[in-house]
């Protein structure tokens, strides 16, 4: 069974506002898609929406930057001398052409490919030193050609994004964090190991030999490593000093978990 070959759905922008130019332009462009595909039977439609076919079509939007023609010329491109720079979602391509007398005129050419895609972000503004919740993300999504498409983590479906939600979940944030901006994992801090007003366990070793354990309750949060303050009843360190305020700090060793040091 032969396989359906893939379309490139092709939106224009910038194009010269004379139509007979315009129509050279968008040659022009057709014949620099099917080198970079190095395929020349490859299908290309004009398009100025979304499509939704065969897997592998491509929606590409091409943007003239510098795109300058003659009539009454024939034109083709050198292909060696394309020199491409991405930024983000868009390949900024700059490629000379050659007409009949061999007059070399230099393109400036952008290519986008227009895609939904996914990300974590904000339901609502969050401020410094908040703990994420469930409630506090949600996923959003946005073409890949719009100006304010820029997400530093993105997921081509919903159910990736859906997938990563636990990995924003129960950090803190360092910054301010807007309604609806991408909330981004390596601005975070570490997981929320014990959470403030929760009851937790609390480990204490006098000797290599002997170890002490009870329960008392956290209050503040902490991460793995962080000394955070704990309240108990009737505590003695090994120097038999009671802290008759049942307030004592130690260190986060794993969830719902310290460890009391004596202080030196």
């Amino acid at each position: 069974m032969l396989s359906v070959p893939p379309t490139i759905y092709l939106e224009y922008k910038n194009l010269a506002k004379t139509d007979n130019i315009a129509e050279i332009q968008k040659d022009l462009i057709v014949q620099f898609i099917k080198i970079l595909k190095k395929d020349d039977n490859i299908i290309i439609e004009n398009s100025t929406r979304q499509k939704l076919g065969n897997e592998k079509d491509i929606n590409y939007i091409a943007r003239c930057i510098q795109c300058n023609i003659e009539i009454g010329h024939e034109y083709e491109i050198n292909a060696s001398s394309i020199h491409k720079t991405k930024n983000t979602f868009i390949n900024q391509y700059v490629f000379d052409i050659r007409n009949e007398k061999n007059q070399k005129t230099s393109w400036q050419l952008e290519l986008a490919e227009k895609k939904l895609i996914y990300y974590i972000s904000a339901k609502n503004n969050l401020l410094p030193n908040y703990i994420l919740t469930e409630k506090d993300i949600e996923i959003s999504s946005c073409y890949t050609d719009e100006l304010k498409c820029s997400p530093k983590n993105y997921f081509s479906n919903k159910l990736d994004a859906q997938s990563n939600l636990n990995k924003v979940t129960n950090k803190r944030t360092n910054n301010t964090i807007r309604q609806g901006k991408e909330i981004d994992i390596l601005t975070l801090s570490q997981e929320i190991l014990v959470h403030s007003g929760e009851k937790i366990k609390i480990i204490y070793s006098p000797t290599d030999n002997l170890t002490i354990q009870t329960y008392g309750k956290s209050l503040t949060n902490g991460g793995l490593g962080e000394t955070i303050r704990v309240q108990i009843n009737n505590w003695f360190d090994n120097s038999s000093v009671l802290h008759p305020t049942g307030i004592i700090e130690g260190t986060v060793v794993a969830p719902g978990e310290v460890k009391y040091a004596v202080k030196q």
